[in-house]
């Protein structure tokens, strides 16, 4: 079904640009996603937002499991969180959220743009 063809395709590249790129690098996989195919939103935010989730979180889990979780446990402590794995979580969220408002806002240029 294409929801898993647009799953993978905002999982591998979301996962090629966490190691160099900045936070935002979903939103602009997102957008390109929203613009190539305008699916329902429902389809399009699930698909492109849980792709870059678990791209994110992967990426989270490498850096925090690679340094035994000490720089994690001290950015941890700075915002008085448990652990350094809530970093991983926000770190998750944040990036699934972000593609899905980029796939969002593609979707809404490509029908504005269709619509004229």
């Amino acid at each position: 079904r294409f929801e898993m063809i647009l799953f993978l395709l905002a999982f591998i590249a979301s996962l090629l640009g966490g190691f160099a790129s900045p936070w935002w690098w979903p939103a602009i996989v997102g957008l390109a996603l929203g613009l190539w195919k305008p699916e329902p939103r429902s389809v399009l935010f699930s698909a492109t937002s849980c792709g870059a989730a678990l791209a994110w979180g992967g990426v989270a889990a490498f850096y925090q499991i690679g340094n035994h979780g000490l720089l994690g446990g001290r950015i941890a402590e700075l915002f008085s969180l448990p652990s350094g794995w809530w970093l991983v979580l926000i770190s998750t969220a944040l990036g699934g959220v972000t593609a899905g408002i980029g796939a969002e806002a593609g979707r809404y240029l490509r029908l504005a743009y269709n619509a004229k």
